[in-house]
Formats: C-alpha cells, structure tokens, sequence
C-alpha cells in the first residue's frame, strides 16, 4: 500500500512560478488550481483559518497578486475548492490503498485483516498529510454550521460513500449509520495522534497502528455480529 508524495515546497514554487497565461489551457489550469487548494491546505493548517486569504495563497505561491482571485473570486469559493481537493484526494488514497472486503468472511480473521489494512492506511495519511488533517479540523470548525459546506465537510479524511460501500458489503442493514459512527471514530483517533508530541517518531507510528487496528477491528467486530 503507497501513497504518492506531494509535491515538495520547492517543486511546488517552481510550478507555481510559471506566469498565468491569457487564455489557460485545460491542464495547466488544473495543475494551477491544484497547487493553490495545496496552499490553502498548509496556510490553513500552520497559520489558522483567519489566515487564508487570496494574497496569502498568491504570497505563499510567489505568484503575482492577482493570482488566485482570477481562479476564485470569493472567499467562500476559495474554502470550497480546498475541501473538494482534500476530499478527492482521500478519495484516491484510499482507492490506492485496496482496502475492498474480501467475497467471503470467515469467522473475525478477515475482518481483522481489513482493520490493519485501514489502520495502516490512516498512519500513512498522518505521516504524509498531517497538515491536511490539521486544515479539516480546522474547516469543520468554522464551516460545519454552514448549509452548503456541510455535506462536503465530512468527506475529508475517509469518504462516506466508500465507507457506506464498506459497511454494505460487511452486510449491515444500516451501513449510512455506521459509516458516519465509523467516520466519527477514525477522525478521533487522528485528532488524539495529532495531539501525541512524539507522533512522527519510529516506535510511535508502531504503537499508533496498533491502537487503531484494535478500535477499528472492535468497531467492524461489532457490525458482523
């Protein structure tokens, strides 16, 4: 199970340095947009929400001022692109990851075995995107009362589609209601690391896996009862 690095700052600068053209091409727009919701991410997540501002993404950027207003004129436009970025790219990790319930359960060992895999998967996302996590929290502070941010909000760190998915295919009768008890848990649990000061070291990732395999795997053990 891999997840591919994000660009590092400096690929980051060096791509966002490239002038906007007059009329941008389908790609390069992409590309554009993409950097700046990454930005957003790491302003949001080590300056705090207050701090996310245009000038700030086309300051962290070194792009022209100017810059990412010609791609999202509004603030709110701007929070929405950074939380469907941070929701697609969940999305894809955990599609790289290959975490589909095997055809037949026997007894709790696959179950088990699905629970390391996700366990797994949720260290990785620590490890290499911590500062993502760090920007949900934040986003669902401020954004969570908001009527058209909130049935996008809770799809940052585990889809619930794919978690219903899941679920459905353990055979639960109520897998909408579980996938939001089983998002409830894995966001916990993240937040609880995030909180550890030693998080990032060696012997910390290994005790850190072991405890969400266990939550996890008593939390799916409960659903195939």
């Amino acid at each position: 199970m891999s997840v591919e690095p994000l660009l590092s700052a400096a690929q980051a600068r060096a791509a966002a340095s490239v002038p906007i053209p007059a009329s941008p091409e389908p790609e390069p727009r992409t590309e554009r947009r993409t950097l700046i919701a990454e930005a957003g991410t790491e302003i949001i997540a080590h300056e705090g929400l207050r701090s996310l501002t245009h000038r700030a993404i086309d300051t962290h950027l070194d792009l022209p001022t100017g810059s990412t207003s010609y791609y999202y004129r509004t603030r709110d436009e701007l929070l929405e692109a950074i939380v469907n970025y941070l929701r697609t790219r969940s999305a894809a990790d955990y599609e790289r990851a290959t975490l589909e319930v095997p055809n037949a359960i026997h007894g709790g060992r696959d179950i088990e075995d699905i629970a390391s895999h996700i366990a797994h998967y949720l260290n990785i996302q620590l490890s290499t995107r911590p500062h993502h996590i760090k920007a949900r929290i934040a986003l669902t502070l401020e954004l969570s009362e908001r009527d058209e941010f909130a049935g996008i909000i809770s799809d940052v760190l585990v889809s619930q589609r794919q978690m219903r998915e899941l679920f459905d295919s353990l055979g639960s009768a109520e897998p909408d209601m579980l996938a939001k008890g089983f998002t409830a848990l894995v966001e916990g649990l993240a937040f609880r690391s995030l909180l550890e000061s030693d998080h990032q070291e060696p012997d910390a990732r290994t005790r850190r896996v072991a405890i969400f395999r266990e939550a996890i795997a008593s939390y799916l053990l409960g659903v195939g009862e």
